[in-house]
């Protein structure tokens, strides 16, 4: 078995290249041609959640776990808000090929999956990216977006003002676009055409009166039905797709609400965006409509990037090799 840490993922994990392995997932997940367990979470009793998530896939034919833990006492420190591991094994035999690192593998597979929306979903013409929220997955998001599209100006909101600098000491330079910070959520969404939630948040910070024609959302952090980052009442002017319909019905707190209050019904969800890379389903249909790629993570994404990983650590002779 082979480990690696997260710094041997960051410097092998380049964007583009974890965009088309999300590319790759995403049609599996909606061809069915993987196995994805619902998420299931034990909460802690001084707080804080351990995820595990199982899955299965066909190609490259593997399976895994993701054990990953969300520790509010890892916010603002130097630890990753999501740590733990993943355990990659082959298909065949059982064997176990690969333990990785599994905050980096989150951070950037979860950022390649909206940006793989975001280039299926936004408008060609988009050049204003706002950021709801400035922590890991917001630098991830902020290198994985502007790989496929060419943003002018990318304003970051957060509620403590005084990290702005910090933060946008540590976005790629290789990115041309303006840098503006926000304490000020609606203000940063005036004139918007792609906007990313990823908070803690438990209470929406995306209100109706923020969304204008022609507008992309990809909902992030709230990952729990306790949560939601997008009130009720925004819902029905959107067209609304997901990495796993399954998924999204168990665990989005907008959907619960919404069927609960009878904003929306069981017919809710446009698709898949899986459906939509294979041309099954239409993604935007026109440069109005309001779309939203709603991402809670499936583990076809996670065994996509170990299995990449694997084969490159064995071919490159990287990582530390372990013997049971």
């Amino acid at each position: 078995m082979i480990i690696l840490n997260k710094h041997q993922l960051r410097a092998r994990l380049d964007p583009g290249t974890t965009i088309g392995l999300m590319r790759t997932a995403m049609r599996q997940v909606s061809a069915g041609d993987s196995l994805q367990p619902l998420r299931w979470g034990m909460s802690m009793p001084a707080g804080g959640m351990m995820g595990m998530m199982p899955g299965y896939l066909a190609e490259p034919e593997c399976f895994g776990i993701k054990v990953v833990n969300m520790m509010p006492a890892n916010r603002g420190s130097h630890y990753s808000s999501h740590s733990g591991c993943m355990l990659l094994f082959d298909a065949v035999h059982g064997q176990p090929l690969a333990l990785l690192d599994a905050g980096e593998l989150t951070a950037s597979r979860t950022a390649a999956a909206s940006a793989l929306a975001t280039d299926l979903l936004a408008r060609a013409t988009a050049r204003i990216l706002v950021i709801i929220g400035a922590g890991e997955q917001a630098r991830a998001h902020i290198d994985a977006l502007c790989t496929v599209r060419s943003f002018d100006e990318i304003r970051v909101c957060f509620r403590d003002p005084d990290q702005s600098q910090a933060f946008f000491a540590t976005v790629n330079p290789r990115h041309a676009a303006r840098l503006r910070g926000f304490t000020d959520i609606a203000a940063a969404m005036a004139g918007a055409d792609v906007a990313c939630t990823v908070t803690s948040s438990a209470s929406p910070v995306l209100k109706a009166s923020m969304l204008q024609p022609g507008l992309h959302i990809n909902l992030v952090g709230a990952c729990t039905r306790d949560r939601q980052e997008i009130e009720t009442g925004a819902l029905p002017g959107c067209r609304y797709l997901t990495d796993s319909s399954l998924s999204a019905w168990d665990q989005a707190g907008e959907l619960a609400t919404g069927v609960g209050s009878g904003v929306i019904d069981e017919s809710y969800i446009a698709g898949e965006i899986g459906a939509v890379i294979d041309g099954d389903i239409e993604g935007r249909r026109n440069d109005e409509e309001i779309t939203i790629y709603r991402s809670l993570g499936v583990a076809a994404q996670d065994l996509v990037v170990a299995h990449h990983l694997y084969l490159q650590a064995t071919q490159e002779s990287f990582g530390t090799e372990v013997d049971f």
